[in-house]
């Protein structure tokens, strides 16, 4: 399944889970081929599911998220940014999300995307009051493995972009996901949507005046993908 992710068009960002087998493998192929990669974080949810190797919970200190983060990190080569798997309990919670953020700056000023698992989620509120480059998923691609839905969810995200000038979309490398993908992508590009890395919608929405004046005019959509 990682080379059919691969061979998605290079502006897609790659979400790569941490400590497997093919962590390490996935993120070196990914860069060389010109994606931009982030670490998939596990963070405590509300259901109680097992998170998996590298996961943070409510039971971890300041000093137990900073060392599992970096371990983490490690295990995720060429992470430049963030984002919670799961973690509708973690993300609404101040304390976690502060030391996370002070840990993010502390790895190069890595910038976090919040997956909003949670409604009430603080994560991207926290990055912003902490100076951390943040966003939010816009849409969830795949939430039922329908090629229909998912070509439904993948054009709501490129009406946001038209709206608001940028949206971020987030998806499995299931292969109904991919299939969808591979044959819509080059449509909506036809149709005036540019796709782009999860830190270029970052920087755009953080400043449209200057993104307008050095750059494509044209709607945004990051797509993430989780190998």
């Amino acid at each position: 399944m990682a080379r059919e992710v691969l061979a998605l068009p290079p502006e897609v960002t790659l979400s790569i889970l941490p400590r497997l087998s093919a962590s390490r493998q996935t993120a070196e192929a990914a860069s060389r081929l010109g994606h931009e990669v982030m670490l998939h974080q596990p963070m405590d949810s509300v259901t109680h599911r097992a998170l998996g190797p590298g996961g943070l919970t409510l039971d971890h200190t300041r000093v137990d998220l900073e060392a599992v983060l970096a371990a983490n990190l490690r295990s995720v080569p060429h992470a430049v940014g963030v984002n919670n798997h799961m973690g509708s309990l973690l993300t609404g919670e101040h304390a976690s999300m502060h030391w996370l953020m002070e840990a993010l700056r502390r790895h190069g000023n890595l910038f976090f995307v919040d997956s909003r698992t949670n409604p009430r989620s603080v994560a991207q509120r926290t990055a912003r009051t902490m100076g951390i480059a943040t966003a939010r998923r816009d849409v969830f691609l795949d939430n039922m493995r329908d090629p229909v839905r998912i070509r439904e969810s993948l054009y709501q995200a490129a009406r946001l972009a038209r709206l608001k000038g940028s949206a971020i979309a987030i998806g499995h490398p299931y292969p109904e996901t991919l299939e969808v993908l591979r044959r819509e992508l080059p449509r909506l590009r036809e149709q005036g949507i540019e796709l782009q890395p999860v830190s270029r919608v970052i920087a755009y929405q953080r400043s449209p005046e200057t993104w307008h004046a050095s750059s494509s005019p044209l709607p945004q959509v990051a797509k993430s993908s989780k190998p």
